[in-house]
């Protein structure tokens, strides 16, 4: 059998397919077809995300200015759609986006939502061998029942997110750590940052990794995307970008003027949105606060999480760096990954896709199998991930409730968690073997 067909398919003992596990795959892949058929199909593809990333793109394709709401609300107007969110990329996205901007909307939406698909199956069948797990058969498992049944899926797909491309991104410098292809590596974060710009995070991790080929590639190719896209737009609509991009510091909100509150909407999983529902009185009445500390109160307490987390990362990846390893790297860039979620002021639930990879690590890890423990709190991540949820029900909007306005939280902080203390472990385990 070729090393191709091995990434999708696992091995028995005596080398022969696991023919059970190719039946399970099927089905799972056939219902998850029958899904989007119906998707398509019943209307439920209203790309509420697609707008604006396919109205930014189409606007910038004609000389058009992305950021001017002004524009996007004529586009909104003109396709017919009742309303639009705001632009908060770089022009480098639009720039990726543009074979799609050259499709009329309907064409381009369908288009979008079985790229999205297909993508998100290959990341899915193939990610456990590229990634080198032990029992790829069971993180197949795990990735096919999140496409089937996730809520985050569904809405990734509905809305028509960019969450696949990122976890289809991640893969790659995944296997590029772990094969020691550093021009990949560079490549797949530097697609990353023109994507969605927090991949920058991931570039700058490669640093403690001592990963530094790697980093100069990554910073290299990011430069120079971001070089090619000056010279196709233009420096100041950039730095419009860039002026615009901040507005989504902490405790605020692009397009407050226009009566937005991203910071703290329910759908917001992040740990910023999280204590301003806990310590800042809500002007909108949505929610009520345990105790008021006011923005600025809730800002810092914002930040002192975000700097713990990026500690836990960074004694993992100092602490470690003379035992080296491909297994603990890949670890500490999923890791990375996870980091990139939970630090910004904006975590919309169905950003878990892009957690995809990092979940397949965790249960290929022969040990999840072996140790029912472990078993049970991979099993608990998964549903926790996936179960659907109405994050602005009234119960969650006071008291105790708030804390479970953010359910994917939670989750994402162990999953982090656990592969930052793998990480740790393994070199801890490999001084005390030298």
């Amino acid at each position: 059998m070729t090393e191709r067909r091995q990434i999708f398919l696992d091995q028995s003992a005596n080398g022969r397919p696991d023919r059970w596990w190719a039946a399970l795959a099927l089905v799972l892949m056939v219902v998850s077809l029958v899904e989007g058929l119906g998707l398509a199909a019943g209307g439920a593809l209203h790309a509420n995300d697609l707008k604006h990333l396919w109205g930014g793109a189409w606007l910038l394709a004609r000389g058009g200015d992305p950021y001017d709401a002004a524009l996007l609300f004529g586009v909104a107007r003109e396709q017919g759609w009742g309303s639009i969110n705001p632009y908060v990329y770089l022009p480098t996205t639009g720039l990726m986006l543009r074979p799609l901007a050259g499709l009329e909307f309907e064409p381009a939406r369908l288009c979008w939502f079985w790229l999205n698909w297909g993508l998100a199956w290959v990341v899915v069948l193939a990610g456990p061998r590229l990634l080198g797990v032990g029992r790829p058969g069971l993180a197949r498992l795990a990735g096919a029942a999140f496409l089937v049944a996730a809520m985050p899926f569904y809405r990734q797909q509905t809305a028509g997110q960019m969450n696949v491309v990122m976890a289809g991104l991640i893969l790659l410098a995944a296997w590029g750590v772990r094969r020691r292809r550093d021009w990949l590596v560079g490549a797949a974060l530097a697609a990353g940052f023109g994507w969605k710009i927090a991949p920058a995070l991931m570039v700058a991790a490669l640093a403690p990794m001592r990963r530094w080929r790697a980093l100069a590639w990554g910073a290299g190719l990011s430069l120079t995307l971001l070089g090619v896209s000056v010279g196709v737009y233009g420096w100041p609509l950039h730095a419009r970008g860039f002026e615009v991009i901040g507005q989504m510091g902490y405790g605020r909100s692009t397009w407050a003027e226009y009566g937005a509150q991203f910071h703290r909407d329910p759908f917001n999983q992040a740990p910023g949105a999280l204590m301003h529902h806990l310590f800042v009185n809500d002007p909108a009445g949505v929610t009520r606060p345990w105790l008021e500390l006011g923005a600025e109160g809730a800002n810092v307490l914002t930040l002192m999480m975000a700097g713990l987390l990026g500690a836990a990362w960074l004694a993992a990846a100092i602490g470690g760096r003379r035992a080296g390893g491909e297994r603990r790297d890949v670890a500490l860039l999923l890791a990375a990954s996870l980091l990139m979620l939970l630090v910004p002021s904006i975590l919309w639930d169905h950003y878990v896709v892009q957690a995809l990879p990092a979940l397949a690590w965790v249960f290929g890890d022969p040990r999840t199998a072996r140790r029912p423990w472990r078993a049970a709190a991979a099993l608990g991540l998964l549903v926790l991930l996936a179960i659907p949820w109405d994050h602005q029900a009234e119960s969650l909007r006071w008291g105790a409730g708030l804390l479970l306005m953010p359910l994917r939280l939670w989750p994402l902080l162990v999953l982090y968690g656990w592969l930052v203390w793998e990480a740790g472990l393994d070199w801890r385990r490999k001084e005390v073997r030298g």
